[in-house]
């Protein structure tokens, strides 16, 4: 990605350019052109969307139910208003889609009782093809930006597990797009060597709020991603003061989004169920010690592996209330304080990351839970499929490659990174693609917990393909001109960075990571001769399963595969799944129980926690 101002455009450019926008637009046309209709399935998060603007699925379920078998291809419109509207980036675009079928039913083209899915899915991608080709015409200058930027569209942008947001009403894709505008537009003034025009940067203050309005836990990363180029712009003696120009936009999105957030009670009892009880409190070592040093009282630790949808006919909210008036900063330094339980809560995350385009969100239109094919040439064909087959250990990799990178940036030589002859672009992308992946998974643990976590992680998904991409490139480079060679300071900076890392994630990968539902008994109710029945993952294969009474004793229970979790976790790690059952006899004396699972190798892990009673 060397490159001049001003550099001609070679042949073999024009070349690639050519065929990565045939790429591109062949990906997006057969996602957006499938018949039937394709595009992710709605598993309740659209109503959020669809509920500030009066549409309703045209099927035949209950207002504001989810339809997670396939998607839906027509809405119905003017429906009153759903109490779950949540205002967003998302909502925006979506009542774009709504008024141009408006105006096209006003002229006789379609329907007016409905709004067709289709509708909303040339929406999105038109709005995606007008931002890659205003960033493309930014970097004209550039030919081997443009390449690049050009084969992360293709490649990343335009891949399924993005594009099948299309036709729908999450949220992931908006993120996306005002994320990539955010990111993409200051490489062209970095390039350049200087600040563009109110306009231009006015643009950029857009793309900030409308990220920063796109989902509460992406809130932060706006103001990181300006802190960051104010600081790049500083180095470079720029007029700070025109950065003005886009903090006038994102203040006020900001505060729009604090406020919305403060009248979503429901989503934020919600959140701080899953993460407290379902994961923070699952890793700590001990669950009454962690309770009673966060000032809870210690009855709060039998809410322990309970979640917002898991309830175990308890109740956290009225059981524990102090729970969600705690902040969420005290019990992650808590939790930080024992490295070991950090270790849990990330390891367990890591081993749920991988599957993006999970199996109980169908993707072909009056179908059920069936995926869009490759298609011809495997235009179709995604990247998440290759993320999903990947091991614990290679999944952890993946995800800590941004760090690896940004080590290779800082040492300073006179040839540049690494001592190859690259932009200083690459000092704004690669810490902002590792803020990304950081921050995304500090929102989604601390925010969510396990909740669809691979699905939470999207943006941070993108920004470690957008990685990897960006490696491969370096590598491409360093062939192209060996003579430069890597600067040996830099050379044993990332050989120490990897060893620790390696190091790290051999300790991470000895705790006890098993994640699992003990689904049957589904409360806490019961005596003497009790059914087990429930499923446990766990990354190193599992070697039995068992019933742990408070006495000591235990009771291995039968174990049977379960491949339908692959498709949920990914066949990297999903392959492991495995279902257990069993009759256990509670003792009446304490009728408390443990399920333990016991990996091949490793630790140990209590996934679940029963205090039955009659």
């Amino acid at each position: 990605m060397n490159a001049q101002a001003g550099t001609p455009t070679t042949p073999s450019q024009r070349l690639w350019l050519l065929l990565l926008t045939s790429v591109l637009l062949a990906r997006l046309a057969w996602v957006l052109l499938h018949q039937p209709l394709a595009g992710f399935a709605n598993q309740f998060d659209m109503v959020r969307t669809t509920g500030c603007l009066g549409l309703q699925p045209q099927v035949e379920a209950p207002a504001g139910a989810a339809t997670p078998a396939a998607p839906v291809t027509e809405y119905r419109v003017g429906v009153p208003r759903d109490p779950s509207c949540l205002p967003s980036t998302e909502v925006a675009i979506a009542g774009l889609a709504h008024g141009l079928d408006w105006l096209g039913d006003r002229i006789g083209v379609g329907d007016r009782a409905v709004l067709p899915l289709r509708v909303v899915a040339f929406t999105h991608a038109f709005l995606l093809l007008g931002v890659l080709f205003g960033i493309d015409r930014s970097l004209r200058e550039f030919p081997r930006a443009r390449v690049a930027h050009l084969a992360v569209a293709a490649l990343v942008l335009a891949d399924p597990f993005n594009t099948l947001y299309l036709a729908g009403f999450y949220t992931e894709f908006s993120a996306l797009l005002s994320a990539w505008v955010a990111l993409a537009l200051p490489l062209a003034w970095l390039l350049r060597g200087k600040l563009p025009g109110a306009p231009v940067l006015l643009a950029w203050g857009l793309a900030l709020a409308a990220l920063a309005m796109s989902r509460f836990q992406h809130l932060p990363l706006p103001f990181l991603v300006i802190g960051w180029f104010a600081w790049l712009a500083y180095r470079r003696g720029w007029a700070l003061r025109r950065l003005v120009l886009p903090l006038l936009l994102l203040l006020p999105a900001a505060v729009l989004q604090l406020s919305v957030q403060g009248r979503s009670q429901g989503i934020a009892q919600a959140n701080t169920w899953n993460s407290f009880f379902g994961a923070a409190l699952p890793a700590a070592g001990d669950a009454e010690r962690f309770t009673q040093a966060l000032g809870l009282p210690s009855a709060c630790a039998q809410l322990v592996h309970t979640t917002w949808y898991l309830r175990r006919d308890r109740d956290a909210r009225a059981e524990c209330p102090q729970a969600f008036e705690l902040s969420r900063l005290r019990w992650s330094l808590a939790l930080a304080s024992e490295p070991a339980a950090l270790a849990r809560l990330i390891g367990r995350g890591v081993a749920l990351s991988g599957q993006w385009r999970p199996a109980y969100l169908g993707e072909l239109a009056g179908a059920q839970f069936q995926r869009m094919p490759s298609g011809p040439l495997g235009i179709g064909a995604s990247l998440s499929d290759l993320v999903a087959r990947l091991p614990f250990f290679a999944l952890a990799l993946f995800w800590a490659l941004p760090l690896l990178l940004c080590v290779m940036r800082l040492p300073r030589s006179r040839h540049g990174v690494s001592g190859l002859p690259t932009p200083s672009a690459l000092l704004w992308l690669l810490p902002t693609l590792g803020t990304v992946v950081v921050l995304g998974w500090a929102a989604s643990l601390i925010g969510d917990g396990y909740s669809e976590l691979a699905r939470h992680l999207h943006l941070a998904g993108n920004a470690a393909l957008v990685a990897a991409l960006t490696a491969i490139g370096m590598l491409i480079q360093w062939l192209r001109n060996p003579e430069h060679g890597i600067a040996p300071r830099t050379r044993w900076l990332f050989a120490l960075t990897l060893a620790l890392l390696l190091l790290l994630g051999r300790w991470v990968g000895s705790q006890a990571l098993a994640f699992g539902v003990l689904d049957q008994p589904a409360g806490e109710a019961g005596a003497g001769n009790v059914e087990i029945a429930g499923w446990a993952l766990d990354p190193r294969g599992i070697l039995r399963v068992e019933a742990l009474f408070a006495d000591g004793t235990r009771q291995p229970l039968a174990l049977a595969p379960r491949p339908d979790l692959a498709g949920i976790f990914g066949l990297g790690i999903g392959t492991h799944a495995q279902g257990f059952s069993g009759a256990v006899e509670v003792p009446a004396t304490s009728r408390a129980f443990a399920i333990v699972v016991t990996p091949n190798t490793g630790e140990a892990t209590v996934i679940d926690r029963r205090w039955l009673h009659d």
